[in-house]
């Protein structure tokens, strides 16, 4: 024994040395949110969204603020004063690039008594006497009204344009300076929001929950510890071990810097739980064995003999759970699977290091010298095993109805997407988007890029312009716009311009204005805003706008009707068309979501499949194996699919999470079994020891995971909420299908093939 304690000894001090590394490095964690890290790097949408970029501008580095008048319309001296101060204040930042409002636009005016084009603002701010002809005037302008000023004429819109792929560091900056800025003034109320506004919002958010979600994992399991084990003992020994996984976890990760993201969040207390598990099966086997009459190391020895194997395969499994999530094209879902199983393996070994020096070294608590027939959990289970014999057909048929509903439930499950779906509905942040998008135009990026097809031509001939003309006419007035930016709207100003202003001529001008305009363009256009719709090359043309957070179905909806009116009203021989922008490449991957993650969940099934082949050496223990654990994937699509919830990033990864995690019951169940079954005792015997001594384990594991999952229901994310309560159902039902039809399962296969039946 004293040798063990020295090498015990050993362990406990490069374990705390490792510790105060990380403890040390930990200061230095941060957190991230890029929603732009979901797009799928090899994708080639992904590559033609940033040279479209490259050849234009990026589409989402601007904010909306809107400011309003409660009681009275804007067209107030005292009002557009402010309004205009502000955009003074904001135009001196220097995070910013342009600020657009009414107070600070012109409008163009050329008359028949002068070819000289005469300039005018669209509100006369010193000229109160002029406010009802501007106001005439502005609601008669189609790239005006709706947009920069709202409907009812009590609200007016500032675009703030400011400098491309801010850091988190400068968007906090800008935040702070728009908000200050803001509140020198009295307004009666404004709305902000924004890439910049937006990711400083989900930061704090995930700072906040990751130290709230930690919080109240130590705090659960030290009531579980205290309800299991009830003594000091039994809640410092496990929770050490516990917190010491998570601290690893955390510090590798600063260690080579990666931050938290939205989806890393929840990886602590995964992480709590997962490790909770294996030292609750370990120090339940160690107690049993102490009971039994066994000496304290000869106890440690078996447990971790015993144990320790199907420990192994379980973290496996989990790890491989996690790590199939590579499946799915997108980067904070890989580090989120990457991250977590390497959690997973140092909290594995941290079980098999830390643990059992601490075993070593403590005295165990006077509740494991308790007689294993006295303990309450087993009459509890014995009752339980005599119930599936004895109502063997219902059980069975019971699983057979409940594959059928879930069947049913399965194909009602709906794949729709929101920009802002993770964000519950009381959010402020979300609350603001839908002000923008019910008031306003919305603030879902809409880019869609056209190009020249026949290499004699550009996209300043007249018949390639004729033909975006029909584009720009279609996206207004079927596909649903407001407004479009691009070279069609320019020509139409200039139309207007060139006929008095008059706002019957914004159309589309004849041939020969149209070139007279574009030369002009190309002479005075000191500000480049033809380069923002007409790329250097004359190749590509741009239509860009945004538009209300619809959702996925209902954008492919629009596109395929775009799809058809291009096929049949365009000619193609000239041009061709791509959708791009950060909303597209977003609904992109959610169509392709469900795919990759079935191939993820395909691939751990297989590999579970594979490893309990090459344990039991039988193609019907697979299937025993396996069945139990695809109900509860069954049952949570059923859930999906009869309660509404979309399938989505956060609720799609579920399924292969919960797969890898819910199999580990099940090994235990059978490694226990197949321990019991090679000491020679009969099939029945070694079932019921297996039921009562592994039952009692999975289902004090299975309560830990669910207990510590639904913690993350506190979240203010719907993503992880639904991680959190849709990963405890699967448990759950992971559990009863262990409990209860697995016994089944094994009867019928594997009984009756040694009674020769």
């Amino acid at each position: 024994m004293g040798r063990f304690k020295n090498t015990s000894k050993v362990v406990l001090f490069v374990v705390s040395c490792i510790s105060i590394l990380f403890l040390f490095n930990i200061k230095n964690v941060e957190f991230d949110y890029d929603f732009e890290a979901f797009f799928a790097d090899n994708d080639p949408a992904t590559k033609f969204l940033k040279e479209h970029r490259n050849r234009f501008e990026t589409d989402n580095d601007f904010v909306f603020i809107s400011v309003e008048q409660q009681n009275e319309t804007v067209f107030q001296r005292e009002f557009l004063t402010k309004v205009q101060a502000l955009v003074e204040d904001l135009e001196e930042d220097s995070l910013i690039t342009s600020v657009q409002c009414l107070t600070n636009m012109t409008d163009f005016v050329k008359t028949s008594f002068s070819p000289q084009v005469f300039k005018r603002p669209y509100i006369s701010i010193d000229q109160p006497a002029n406010y009802a002809a501007d106001s005439i005037r502005i609601f008669e302008r189609p790239e005006l009204a709706g947009f920069m000023i709202r409907d009812d004429a009590k609200a007016l819109l500032l675009v703030v344009k400011h400098q491309q792929y801010l850091s988190k560091a400068k968007c906090d900056i800008l935040k702070e300076n728009l908000y200050k800025s803001l509140n020198q003034y009295s307004f009666d109320d404004y709305t902000c929001a924004g890439r910049a506004v937006g990711i400083g919002f989900y930061i704090e958010a995930m700072q906040f929950e990751t130290l709230f979600f930690i919080g109240l994992s130590f705090i659960l399991i030290i009531i579980f510890l205290i309800f299991m084990y009830r003594s000091t003992w039994g809640v410092l020994i496990p929770l050490s071990v516990v917190a010491t996984s998570m601290l690893w976890i955390v510090g590798f990760m600063t260690l080579v810097g990666q931050p938290i993201n939205l989806v890393l969040t929840t990886l602590p207390s995964i992480i709590f739980v997962v490790a909770m598990s294996d030292v609750v099966h370990l120090i339940t086997k160690y107690f049993d064995e102490l009971r039994l009459g066994k000496s304290q190391l000869d106890a440690i020895k078996i447990a971790y003999k015993e144990i320790g194997f199907a420990t192994l395969l379980t973290s496996f499994t989990t790890a491989v759970g996690f790590l199939t999530l590579l499946t799915v094209g997108m980067r904070p879902v890989h580090e989120f699977g990457i991250f977590t199983a390497i959690g997973v393996v140092l909290a594995f070994v941290l079980a098999y290091t830390l643990l059992p020096a601490l075993l070593i070294l403590t005295k165990p608590p006077k509740i494991a010298e308790v007689s294993f027939t006295r303990n309450t959990w087993y009459p509890i289970l014995h009752r339980s095993l005599g119930w599936v014999f004895h109502n063997f057909k219902r059980v069975l048929i019971g699983f057979f109805v409940l594959i059928g509903i879930s069947l049913v439930g399965l194909f009602k499950v709906e794949g729709n997407y929101f920009l802002l779906e993770d964000l519950k509905e009381s959010s402020s942040l979300r609350q603001d988007y839908k002000y923008f998008d019910q008031e306003f135009m919305g603030l879902r990026p809409f880019e869609l890029s056209v190009q020249v097809v026949d290499s004699k031509k550009s996209i300043y001939d007249y018949d390639v312009l004729k033909q975006l003309e029909r584009i720009d006419s279609f996206l207004t007035f079927d596909y649903g716009l407001k407004r479009t930016a691009s070279i069609i709207q320019i020509l139409k100003m200039a139309n207007r311009t060139e006929h008095g202003g008059q706002a019957d001529y914004y159309t589309f001008p004849e041939e020969r204005d149209a070139k007279k305009f574009i030369r002009q363009f190309k002479k005075f256009d000191k500000n480049g805003l033809l380069n923002l719709f007409v790329d250097s090359t004359a190749t590509f043309a741009r239509f860009s706008s945004s538009t209300g957070d619809e959702g996925l179905y209902a954008v492919r909806e629009k596109d395929k009707r775009f799809e058809e009116f291009f096929e049949t009203e365009i000619d193609q021989n000239l041009i061709e068309y791509q959708f791009t922008g950060t909303g597209h490449l977003l609904d992109r991957n959610m169509s392709t979501l469900s795919i990759n993650l079935t191939k993820g969940l395909l691939l751990a099934v297989l590999i579970v499949s594979v490893l309990m082949g090459f344990l039991y050496r039988s193609i019907k223990m697979v299937l025993i194996a396996i069945i139990p654990n695809i109900l509860p994937l069954l049952m949570l699509a059923a859930i999906l699919g009869f309660f509404g919830i979309q399938l989505k990033v956060s609720t799609a990864i579920i399924f292969t999470i919960a797969f890898g995690i819910a199999v580990d019951d099940t090994i235990h169940f059978m490694s226990k079994l197949k321990l019991e079954l090679r000491k020679g005792k009969s099939f029945l015997y070694a079932l019921k020891r297996t039921y009562l001594s592994s039952g009692r384990a999975i289902i004090l594991t299975t309560l830990i995971l669910c207990s510590g999952f639904l913690l993350l229901m506190f979240s203010d994310f719907l993503g992880t909420f639904y991680v959190g309560l849709l990963i405890s159902c699967t448990l759950m039902f992971a559990l009863l299908a262990d409990l209860i039809f697995l016994p089944i399962l094994l009867l019928i296969f594997y009984y009756k093939k040694e009674k020769g039946e």
